[in-house]
């Protein structure tokens, strides 16, 4: 069993694959990370956004009162033996496959792979800002490899944790809940 982590500010009892979002790095599904401060990062960034938008939502008199907002970090466990019989998607670093597989997934809705379980590189805030800046050059030279060799050392890719995205009900069979199952992120 592996540990895992997963930050969001949503209380839940259930891994729901239907609340991914889309235009993720691997897709629309359930995103955990193999480092809890990478989690609770993701929790407190997502907690500043809701704030935001409330506080825009009641400026412009759409809310009167908002619910308390919560970071949490989920503790997961990941069995790894059940996974290896489901279709696996591994990349070791933050190469130009990376690069075109996150770019083509951060472009589509839903999934638009077969893989079950993901594993790689977190495309970041930092990483967001640069591939954006870059999105219209690399897919017009239909991702030459000396642009996306310049694009992937700009993100410095040595600094990118590891991410594991769960795609299907197969792959969410995987994990579990550990006896702690979660804690309220400061």
């Amino acid at each position: 069993m592996k540990k895992l982590y997963h930050g969001t500010i949503a209380d839940f009892d259930e891994i729901d694959l239907s609340k991914g979002r889309d235009y993720k790095d691997f897709g629309k599904g359930f995103y955990a990370s193999a480092f809890p401060r990478h989690a609770e990062s993701i929790a407190r960034r997502n907690k500043k956004i809701a704030i935001r938008r409330q506080e825009f939502l009641k400026k412009k008199g759409l809310l009167v009162n908002g619910d308390a907002i919560t970071a949490y970090r989920y503790n997961l466990l990941f069995d790894e033996t059940i996974a290896s019989g489901l279709n696996i998607k591994e990349f070791t670093s933050a190469d130009r496959e990376w690069l075109i597989f996150i770019m083509k997934n951060r472009h589509a809705k839903g999934l638009i792979h077969d893989y079950d379980i993901v594993i790689g590189p977190t495309a970041d805030a930092q990483t967001s800002m640069i591939l954006n800046a870059y999105q219209d050059e690399l897919i017009e030279s239909d991702f030459d490899n000396a642009l996306c060799d310049k694009v992937i050392k700009e993100l410095m890719p040595e600094n990118l944790p590891k991410q594991y995205f769960f795609g299907t009900e197969r792959a969410k069979a995987t994990l579990s809940f550990d006896t702690i199952k979660r804690q309220v992120v400061i």
